[in-house]
């Protein structure tokens, strides 16, 4: 191996985010090792195609060159920490006290991702699907954009890219950007042209306030410049009151559910000229009187809404309306994003990232809509940040469609002194006081066989949450295979 080949370690490396910027910099060149906790599939697997490996646990030997066999180098040129990795963790604590160059991940894709003219996705939810359908729009229009995608999308090999375009597409995560820099990821990102999906309170353990995650926003908000473009969703909790804000132009869309002649946004759609077998969505601009018609086969109306704001600011920004079409129509999807990973007669087992109260509430309505009369049994897993006291009072009626909600065991979550994480017989003793049957099942085991046991008739299983479910999906696919 080259002396000269440069270095650099994940702390962390199974995020989603980490991994595929882990396989930028291996194509870059660089000499790329990481370790985590945890090796669970999708992303274990995404590595090992691409012949990255991961050490498991976190050890000091990891950023030691005599560790591996690759390096001629003492210690690592580069180590990236994963905003879930502890201050105390001892690959991190190691580097600090080695004095070795250490970044967030936000703080690369600034530097090797972000270019002139910034897109920036951001918002409780949505985000991974508009920020791929637009990295879509304008590869379609030749544009060749850099982009960050926080998820695995199936129209691209990899979610982060680098080009030398001067264009690029990055979503704007609301959360930490490490332990060692409490900012949102988003204010890396040097957003020139904005697309504002809703601002519906989460991550109580970093936002104690509904206020506080409220301005969070309005400082990306104030951030863009005058020469540059805002689109913002009318019907997103919170935007009317963000985008007040605003220096820059602001363009509102929405998803048209009323009265056309009611709607007051500047963009919208018109339910009476939609084929909805068809997957249309006929966008129109009230102002100019433009319309021109996309077809999806995503399901929920919270795609669609994805779909108009992502055509709106594609069009704002000059992209010409047959690469929108082609895009939209190409367009599969995220890995996780209500993703069937088995059907076979009445069954449906269904992977769905949601992981918050906004999210689930998306994710129930386009079960509800796609799925009105099937027998739902949801298993969900919140994300850290919705594990606070603070949180439990978001999940009110979120899992209003559901038949039965069951609560698995939760993964551990290290605190700081005096914060405290709910269990899962907390989150169910809650969630039975608004919601019908709400379960906690201790064993993995235990879980699968409660399923297995039941014949509702048409039978939506899904599993919700943002963790890899350890092996319980691949364990309950195989039971039914054997039915």
């Amino acid at each position: 191996m080259n002396k000269e080949k440069k270095w650099v370690h994940f702390i962390g490396i199974c995020g989603v985010t980490m991994a595929q910027l882990a396989y930028m910099f291996k194509k870059k060149g660089w000499f790329v090792t990481g370790s985590d906790k945890g090796i669970f599939p999708p992303m274990s697997d995404y590595l090992k195609d691409r012949e990255i490996n991961i050490e498991l646990g976190f050890k000091e030997e990891h950023l030691k060159g005599s560790y591996y066999k690759k390096t001629n180098k003492d210690y690592t040129d580069l180590v990236i920490v994963g905003n879930y990795a502890s201050l105390k963790n001892q690959e991190y604590k190691y580097a600090k006290k080695k004095g070795l160059n250490i970044k967030s991940f936000p703080e690369m894709l600034k530097k090797y991702v972000v270019k002139s003219n910034s897109i920036v996705i951001a918002g409780t939810y949505g985000k991974t699907t508009s920020t791929a359908l637009m990295a879509l729009i304008f590869d379609e229009a030749g544009k060749n954009p850099s982009y960050m995608i926080g998820g695995l999308a199936n129209n691209f090999k990899n979610g982060v890219k680098n080009t030398k375009s001067k264009w690029s597409i990055i979503e704007g995560d609301e959360y930490t950007s490490s332990r060692f820099d409490l900012r949102s990821k988003f204010h890396h990102y040097q957003a020139e042209f904005l697309l504002l999906i809703a601002c519906s309170w989460e991550h109580t353990d970093i936002f104690k306030t509904e206020q506080d995650y409220i301005d969070n926003f309005k400082e990306l908000v104030k951030s863009i410049s005058r020469n540059g473009i805002i689109v913002a969703n009318r019907n997103g909790k919170n935007v009317k009151e963000v985008i007040k804000e605003a220096h820059s132009k602001v363009i509102i869309y929405e998803l048209n559910k009323i009265d056309d002649n009611l709607v007051k946004a500047d963009w919208f759609n018109l339910p009476h000229k939609e084929n909805e077998q068809l997957g249309e969505i006929v966008i129109f601009n009230k102002h100019t009187k433009e319309e021109f018609t996309v077809e999806t086969e995503l399901i929920g109306s919270h795609n669609r809404e994805n779909i108009i704001g992502c055509c709106v600011l594609a069009r704002e920004l000059g992209i010409d309306i047959e690469s929108i079409k082609k895009a939209v129509s190409k367009f599969k999807g995220i890995k996780r994003r209500l993703e069937i990973r088995y059907q076979e007669g009445n069954i449906r087992i269904i992977d769905d990232f949601a992981c918050s109260p906004p999210k689930i509430i998306g994710s129930m309505t386009a079960l509800n809509e796609e799925f009105p009369d099937w027998h739902k049994t949801i298993i969900f897993e919140p994300n850290v940040g919705n594990r606070t006291k603070e949180s439990l009072e978001l999940f009110q009626g979120v899992f209003k469609g559901a038949d039965e909600v069951i609560i698995p065991h939760l993964k551990p979550v290290k605190t700081v002194i005096g914060e405290h994480r709910v269990s899962g017989e907390e989150l169910r003793d809650y969630l039975n006081k608004n919601e019908v049957n709400v379960f906690y099942i201790e064993e993995d085991n235990n879980l699968i066989k409660h399923i297995n046991k039941k014949n509702p008739g048409k039978h939506i299983i899904c599993f919700m949450g943002a963790y890899g479910w350890r092996n319980m999906i691949i364990d309950l696919i195989k039971l039914y295979k054997n039915r």
